[in-house]
């Protein structure tokens, strides 16, 4: 079995790009009843903590027994990537979507809420204006951030999306930053049981910086739930460069007993199922 991680630097900059590092909302009901209920913070930044850490609650897995076999750090090194870049392209845009369950909306107009607020957390001043308009077939968000200071911008539309009317699925697409204002990335959500059943983020980029076709476009990450053995599911399809190619990863997960499998043809040059068990060791699959 090949040990060494097969990963191109261009995926890694690719991946880190989406920006999906997060806490988990505590709260996320909305301080004035009579408003549009928020969509859940978590269907913007779905938390993959418990994927990646080795210091698990559950009390399994520690810094001292957990093994972490290749087969388990090469789906962590793959969906960690996406997890560890709070201070890129997005972390302005989610910060300020998790802000506004903290602050109570106007209705500023027929069947139309505002959120307004100041965005903590940054050493620039950002303000957030959200915008939730109800309509017969589903609620339509908008946020618009302003920036004061170094750097300053003009409000810009960061991201939109609809939502139903029932609150359990919906879409995101968020744009790149003000200086170029194109479609970047797609999230697609839906919720069961009062927690995300599934979500994934997709690189709709037509241009790079460099103006030239975006090779990652059509890339994407999915990640939902599921039953059986392996309650959580991992799929990624992304372009790597190193290839010429878009790669495949799919990771199956038990997320009480902490063991998995993943299935990655160009990393493990074959087609089966590779497994580890509660402490991160490599086993055979049954």
């Amino acid at each position: 079995m090949k040990t060494r991680i097969r990963i191109g630097f261009a995926l890694l900059a690719f991946i880190m790009v989406f920006n999906i590092s997060c806490d988990k909302s505590d709260d996320n009901d909305n301080p004035n009843t009579d408003a549009l209920v928020l969509p859940p913070y978590e269907s913007m930044a779905v938390d993959f903590s418990d994927f990646l850490d080795d210091s698990s609650n559950s009390g399994k897995l520690n810094s001292t027994t957990a093994k972490v076999g290749g087969n388990w750090l090469y789906p962590r090194l793959v969906i960690g990537i996406w997890n560890t870049a709070l201070f890129t392209n997005l972390a302005v845009p989610i910060a300020s979507f998790k802000a506004a369950f903290a602050h109570k909306a106007e209705l500023i107009g027929e069947n139309i809420w505002q959120w307004t607020y100041t965005v903590d957390g940054f050493t620039s001043e950002y303000t957030a204006r959200l915008t939730g308009e109800l309509t017969s077939e589903e609620v339509i968000w908008n946020m618009y951030v302003t920036k004061a200071g170094i750097g300053a911008f003009e409000e810009f539309l960061w991201f939109s999306g609809v939502s139903d009317l029932d609150g359990n699925s919906g879409e995101w697409v968020l744009n790149q930053s003000p200086d170029r204002p194109n479609r970047m990335i797609r999230i697609e959500w839906s919720r069961e049981n009062d927690e995300i059943g599934s979500i994934r983020y997709s690189w709709v980029r037509e241009l790079n910086d460099e103006e030239s076709d975006d090779l990652f476009r059509g890339s994407y990450l999915e990640y939902g739930l599921q039953e059986g053995d392996y309650d959580v599911f991992y799929n990624l399809h992304v372009y790597d460069l190193q290839w010429e190619a878009f790669v495949d990863v799919n990771v199956e997960w038990n997320s009480m007993d902490f063991n998995g499998r993943v299935m990655a043809p160009t990393h493990f040059e074959d087609e089966q199922w590779h497994c580890w068990d509660s402490t991160g060791e490599d086993v055979d699959c049954e």
